[in-house]
């Protein structure tokens, strides 16, 4: 490879007596094919792309070391591959081969590492070249750049342990969800100056105290219980109880705001809870008039930026837009020139003016335009950054596997400072003259049920989890309520529906059923759905073939050809809230052209055009924020966008017809434009794709 990454090596090295740290290039391999199709095999300075099974040689660009012990690569294979045999040569003989672990499913580059060499299976003498037999799927891609040897590095092959401190355990959180507890809490709202609680104390009625549980503090925490109020319920058992608001907290302003509360019975010195802890409902609003947004269509546009063909929106007739916030971006923890003070929970924290105006005028573009904003509430991984701020903000369980980090809500440091921030946020977005633009909406961070790619807090059962991302949403809800009460915090959730899609996911089915279980013990609130129903496979737009894709509710996958499954899912009684169907939001999802060709962009147009058809029948489906915008070369080889690469060759940025036939939804050249699609799918009326049978 011509640029590999410079992964350092930390070895260790005595000179006179004193240890030194020294840093080891890793050794780069060029790939070039052994066994297979030459036309499946398609090689560039910085790329390989592999299609079905291959054998390749990887050479060392000079001779290994015997620490050169482990193979790392950074690869994307949608699907993943199976368990695969490296075998060192020449010659290439079974006594020199060693099976190494699968790559598995992602839809981002991602990092393997793995070991050739153990004290069970040393290196042989003079091996100068890797053979790797790859059992890939004759249907399936897999890109590979960055192939590399390097040194083992301590402990990272040992079995990762979270740090006590950072999480409930896995049965704790089960035994509390499912606990019958005497007494309830019914309502908490949270007014200017004061918190008043409501409830039941199950007939008892001596003793009884409500404990006020800051968030950050974990189920079991000795200190939940040190901050009491006494109440005294009538001879029914009912207590209604007004609060201060603020409270000192460790000699700091705490406001009471993120708070939960939980019926408390003492007896002598001993304390335990009679009631699940509940958290706010409603929330006293700055703005109550602000109205809702109204987009005037479903048709959105998923990560838009401000500046790039500025008449896009109007042109293509977007009504709602998605933004990436790098939430970390925006706050430094000393003062220093091109900050502002925000103080919150009684701390003081500085916003950085560069980063803010740049959201600033993306948002203020968007609300010329009429459009609903949602912003994408992004986190970097303590585990790969050295910055001060996402190493307190960043959870500390978060391994560098993630692309992004879960927010640390398990500690007063980290939720204070996440906290000033959403709190600056809602604040300034949320203004009744819109003087910095608006956003209307939040998503909570991305694709939760593969956080261990996209929201990473380490090694986690779903539960644990479930209870830290669940905190994260509600403490984005809690302070974005009180400047506009029409605001949602969006969950946001893969096309793996009641399967996994990755041994490290959770599955999107999962996660909806614990959030739900969450809410039903500790009070609901007002989230809503974020969902991306790519195709099966996300490299093949032809969305109606997709076999994973069944009318039912423990269908492998939801993608465009059963999307009416998860509007039959939301609209169940146990997910409503209020009694309404809560929002969905298709924030990400699109359709790939392999290359630009006639007959690969004409199946990427046939497939939004079926999943039009379905979307404009399902009143759930609130908006669909068609992503890409235009294609990424760093996307893995999809080209998913509605215009093509910015460099590509004679036609930069070019309007793909998948472009046409967007702008035309939703308006009265939607059939003309729709209609030559049907003979692509085999269809005679699109009636034919929509489902109206039962879904169970």
């Amino acid at each position: 490879m011509k640029h590999p990454i410079k992964w350092p090596t930390l070895l260790l090295v005595s000179l006179a007596g004193i240890t030194l740290r020294v840093e080891a290039a890793p050794l780069p391999l060029r790939i070039e094919k052994f066994e297979g199709p030459s036309d499946a095999f398609i090689s560039t300075p910085d790329l390989i792309t592999i299609r079905g099974p291959m054998s390749i040689r990887a050479i060392p660009a000079s001779t290994p070391t015997p620490a050169d012990t482990v193979i790392e690569l950074d690869y994307f294979c949608v699907g993943g591959m199976p368990s695969f045999v490296a075998t060192l040569g020449p010659p290439f003989a079974p006594t020199s081969s060693r099976q190494l672990p699968p790559l598995v499913h992602s839809e981002t580059w991602s990092t393997y590492a793995s070991r050739i060499s153990t004290a069970a299976t040393p290196l042989p003498d003079g091996w100068k070249e890797l053979r790797l037999d790859l059992p890939l799927p004759k249907d399936r891609n897999l890109q590979i750049r960055n192939i590399r040897l390097r040194p083992e590095r301590p402990g990272e092959f040992d079995t990762i342990k979270s740090k006590p401190a950072a999480s409930s355990s896995r049965e704790s959180l089960q035994a509390y969800l499912d606990q019958i507890f005497p007494a309830t809490i019914s309502k908490v709202s949270v007014g200017t100056k004061s918190v008043r609680v409501e409830g039941n104390s199950g007939g008892q009625r001596q003793d009884l105290f409500l404990a006020d549980i800051p968030m950050d503090q974990l189920l079991g925490d000795p200190r939940n219980w040190h901050t009491l109020v006494e109440i005294h319920p009538d001879e029914s058992g009912d207590f209604l109880i007004d609060i201060p608001r603020h409270r000192q907290r460790d000699g700091l302003d705490y406001d009471r705001l993120t708070s939960r509360w939980q019926l408390v019975k003492q007896s002598g010195h001993n304390r335990k809870p009679i009631s699940h802890a509940r958290y706010a409902e409603w929330v006293a609003c700055r703005s109550p008039s602000l109205p809702p947004a109204k987009p005037s269509s479903k048709k959105g546009l998923g990560g838009w930026r401000n500046g790039i063909l500025p008449n896009e929106l109007k042109d293509l007739g977007i009504s709602a837009v998605t933004v990436n916030m790098l939430v970390h971006s925006l706050v430094s923890l000393k003062p220093g020139p091109g900050t502002t003070p925000t103080k919150w929970q009684g701390k003081t924290y500085h916003i950085r003016q560069d980063a803010l105006s740049r959201y600033d005028q993306a948002f203020i573009e968007a609300h010329r335009h009429g459009v609903m904003v949602s912003a994408i509430l992004l986190l970097a991984n303590p585990a790969k950054s050295a910055n001060p701020v996402v190493h307190r903000m960043g959870h500390p369980d978060a391994i560098k596997t993630g692309t992004y980090a879960m927010p640390n809500i398990t500690s007063a440091g980290g939720i204070g400072l996440y906290g000033a921030v959403l709190n600056f946020m809602a604040e300034r977005w949320s203004r009744a003259d819109a003087r910095f633009g608006r956003v209307h909406h939040w998503i909570i961070h991305n694709e939760v049920d593969a956080g261990w790619v996209w929201t990473n807090a380490g090694n986690k059962p779903d539960i644990v989890y479930m209870d830290l991302y669940q905190r994260s949403m509600r403490l984005t809800d809690l302070i974005a309520r009180q400047y506009d009460s029409n605001s949602r915090p969006f969950i946001s959730l893969t096309h793996h529906w009641a399967e996994r899609g990755n041994a490290n996911w959770y599955g999107s089915k999962r996660m909806i059923e614990l959030l739900t279980a969450f809410t039903r013990a500790e009070g609901d609130f007002p989230w809503a759905l974020a969902y991306h129903p790519y195709p099966q496979n996300l490299y093949n737009p032809r969305t109606w073939e997709d076999k994973q894709a069944t009318f039912s509710f423990n269908t492998r996958k939801i993608t465009p050809k059963n999307i009416e499954v998860l509007d039959a899912y939301m609209k169940q009684p146990g997910i409503l809230y209020h009694g309404k169907v809560r929002p969905v939001h298709l924030s990400e999802n699109g359709f790939n052209s392999k290359d630009y060709s006639p007959k690969e962009l004409e199946d990427q147009a046939a497939g939004m055009a079926m999943a039009w058809k379905k979307i404009s029948t399902l009143s759930s489906i609130q908006s669909w924020q068609y992503h890409n915008w235009i294609d990424n070369r760093s996307e893995g080889g999809l080209r998913i966008g509605l215009r093509k690469f910015p460099d590509a060759p004679g036609d930069p940025l070019g309007k793909k017809p998948i472009w046409y036939l967007y702008q035309a939804l939703g308006t009265p050249q939607e059939d003309a434009l729709s209609e030559p699609y049907l003979k692509t799918i085999g269809i005679s009326s699109w009636s034919e794709i929509i489902h109206r049978g039962p879904v169970h």
